[in-house]
């Protein structure tokens, strides 16, 4: 950023002849915001599918890293499901019996007990087909309770499976931004930590022109307000962008005290967001920014 400065205050010198009074002409560069794609988990990157100057788009799928561990963790919890929907199946087959023989039981104490009034039976036989009645009701439970246990390994299975997508999506990269690569810093085989930058990608939407007005004209300009672009060696096409950020503070001044003299050499950073024709600029393109007063 410094160098850029100082380039283009530099540059200022060529322009502060022949101005036109209701014109501020001045130098800038091209930049952009880049966005730096970095691994979000530790392991061997087993595929780099960008290379520098190429276009991405946002999403795009731009870096794999081994994803084993993950797909075999995957399998495994595919198998654990497979024996429980068995066990389920088993168990509401036996749930059906154990229904059945309940009902069973139930008709036959209330006959037992019909008998009884009638003392065509003795008590025990009454009793003990209460017992068995219990015994279905006790058994019926506690394949209920079976069942729920079921329900919550198929719950935890779920969570882990959820888990291990999240790790996956984490060993997919995908480009943040549309752009164009600038530059890559691994090659497959090499191993990634998380907090590793893989590569650089420039966001084309964000292309800007960095512009330094001085401290006298800084005051003629507004935020939004229009600007014409002329490209070296394009002079016959003028393209628009907008002003979109002043800067915060003067550049090459004193510290602390400004006098009216030095103030004569105040900067001002402007930015100036280009609208369209993004394809025509490159970063670090040095070009001319036009302002009406």
């Amino acid at each position: 950023m410094k160098k850029m400065a100082t380039l283009l205050l530099l540059l200022m010198f060529f322009y502060s002849c022949g101005k036109n009074d209701r014109e501020i002409r001045a130098p800038g560069v091209v930049d952009g915001e880049i966005a730096s794609v970095k691994a979000l988990a530790a392991g061997t990157l087993d595929r780099l599918l960008i290379q520098e100057g190429q276009a991405v788009n946002k999403g795009e799928l731009i870096a794999e890293i081994n994803r084993d561990k993950v797909r075999n963790g995957l399998e495994e919890l595919s198998l654990s499901e497979r024996e429980i929907v068995n066990s389920e199946t088993r168990t509401q087959e036996k749930r059906q019996l154990l229904k059945a023989n309940l009902g069973y039981w139930q008709k036959q104490v209330q006959r037992f007990e019909r008998l009884k009034q009638n003392q065509s039976i003795s008590g025990e036989q009454l009793e003990k087909s209460r017992l068995q009645q219990k015994d279905a009701q006790t058994s019926l439970c506690e394949l209920d309770k079976s069942l729920e246990a079921l329900q919550i390994q198929k719950a935890r299975i779920a969570n882990k499976r959820q888990a291990l997508d999240l790790a996956e999506r984490d060993l997919l990269l995908r480009a943040p931004v549309s752009g164009v690569v600038l530059e890559t810093f691994i090659s497959p085989g090499e191993v990634v930590f998380p907090g590793v930058a893989l590569a650089d990608i420039l966001d084309l939407s964000s292309l800007f022109v960095d512009v330094f007005i001085e401290e006298k004209e800084i005051a003629a300009l507004k935020l939004g307000q229009q600007a014409r672009i002329i490209v070296d060696g394009m002079e016959e096409r003028s393209f628009s962008g907008r002003i979109s950020t002043f800067g915060r503070k003067a550049e090459f001044s004193p510290k602390y005290i400004v006098a009216e003299k030095e103030r004569q050499a105040l900067l001002y950073q402007v930015k100036v967001r280009l609208e369209r024709d993004i394809e025509v600029f490159k970063i670090g393109m040095p070009v001319t920014v036009i302002f009406n007063k």
